[in-house]
């Protein structure tokens, strides 16, 4: 599964990708732009042929796709009789959407995706009544569960004291019991090492009383949020699955664009903090957060975990956080990325109003040249966080926790 889940996510990237593209193109042509090439791949060119005025293929290093747009920006060489349909000289709403359509075509593969997947797999929701959704066979040194029972690890508490799959835990050490966070809050405060008396119900209704004696942790995560440490039994919640209308899939799929716009930030934001620890962590071989950037070899190794772990639709949430994050990356406001670019033009706009509110004369074009340091210090940045993310996700790659 680890190795189809990882040609999947190659796929679908790919896939993404050339949409991208496709994206830049069709909003090209529909301005009435010219459009001379359009490949999947960078390199040497493997196949190809032309249609019309544009030449299609494939070329060697599938690493992404490319379009050939005629005058895209100022620094273009432009054909004798293609001046009037260079990119550069159509009109400004029709550039911005152009050079905004490979983000929009991502958010909107995202949202598809989103929209498709609570229709054909449903969604997994949380049972937040007190019954026992999954009951570990064993626990490690640290409360890791572990249903092999390797060396080390010992039989969980939950599992000694006989409880199943299906049981309602209705009171521990006489405290009654209402929904699993009452449950989670409880069995994390009960005394390291010492038995305490717990009360259930079978799935057939038939009530039962039982001993649990709780591992001790360092560090454990209660319902409100917060960590400390606290006790393991080795019990889950339980959980179903809810598929959804059309109606309803479509605000489930807006809901859950918007939190990724926002988690994407997020990790945006939390990139620069993180890029010390991963280079220790890398050099080191210490363990690896979990919470650590990851690249595409490292997404590719994990979405086989995921598929096995959540299935198709874990997959397709993994390639539509994915699409988001190009998206809004694509997006930031430095050359040479699309957003760059959107910035360029939306300064020149906003200056060339604001002359002609003073009655000066147009400013014209912004020097791009002079932007050029800027965009080679993005790459030279860009490919040495790619290079450190390629060696991590290869030397000491993230694992997912059951």
């Amino acid at each position: 599964m680890n190795v189809l889940g990882a040609l999947l996510f190659v796929l679908a990237l790919l896939v993404s990708i050339v949409l991208h593209e496709a994206g830049h193109m069709v909003c090209a042509r529909w301005s009435g732009g010219k459009v001379t090439e359009f490949f999947v791949g960078f390199g040497t060119r493997l196949w190809s042929f032309k249609r019309g005025e544009t030449e299609y293929g494939i070329k060697a290093i599938p690493a992404g796709g490319y379009v050939k747009i005629v005058g895209m920006t100022d620094l273009d060489e432009i054909e004798p009789g293609d001046e009037d349909r260079a990119l550069k000289n159509k009109p400004a709403r029709m550039r911005l959407l152009t050079l905004s359509a490979g983000s929009l075509t991502h958010f909107l593969i995202a949202l598809v995706l989103f929209f498709l997947s609570p229709m054909l797999f449903g969604v997994q929701k949380a049972d937040t009544s007190a019954r026992v959704g999954h009951v570990s066979a064993c626990l490690t040194s640290d409360g890791s569960p572990d249903e092999s029972c390797a060396a080390g690890s010992k039989p969980s508490p939950a599992a000694r004291a006989g409880l199943s799959t299906g049981d309602l835990i209705t009171a521990i050490a006489g405290r009654p019991i209402k929904n699993f966070d009452d449950l989670a809050t409880a069995l994390h405060q009960l005394p390291a090492g010492q038995p305490s008396a717990l009360e259930y119900t079978d799935p057939q209704g038939r009530a039962h009383a039982t001993t649990v004696v709780p591992v001790g942790v360092k560090s454990v995560t209660y319902p409100d949020g917060h960590t400390a440490a606290g006790s393991l039994v080795g019990l889950g919640q339980n959980s179903y699955t809810q598929h959804y209308s059309p109606i309803s899939a479509a605000g489930y799929s807006g809901q859950q664009f918007g939190s990724m716009i926002v988690n994407t930030f997020k990790g945006l934001g939390s990139i620069p903090a993180a890029i010390p620890k991963l280079f220790t962590a890398t050099v080191d071989h210490t363990q690896r957060s979990a919470s650590s950037p990851v690249g595409v070899v490292g997404m590719a190794q994990i979405s086989g975990t995921i598929i096995g772990q959540a299935g198709f639709a874990g997959f397709f949430a993994l390639v539509a956080a994915v699409n988001v994050f190009i998206g809004v990356f694509n997006l930031l406001p430095i050359l040479p990325l699309d957003g760059g670019h959107v910035a360029v033009l939306l300064y020149e706009e906003a200056r060339k109003r604001l002359y002609r509110l003073l009655h000066r004369p147009a400013p014209g074009r912004v020097d791009l040249n002079k932007l050029m340091p800027v965009a080679y210090a993005f790459l030279l940045v860009f490919v040495g966080l790619t290079l450190l993310l390629l060696a991590a996700d290869i030397t000491n790659p993230i694992h997912l926790p059951s």
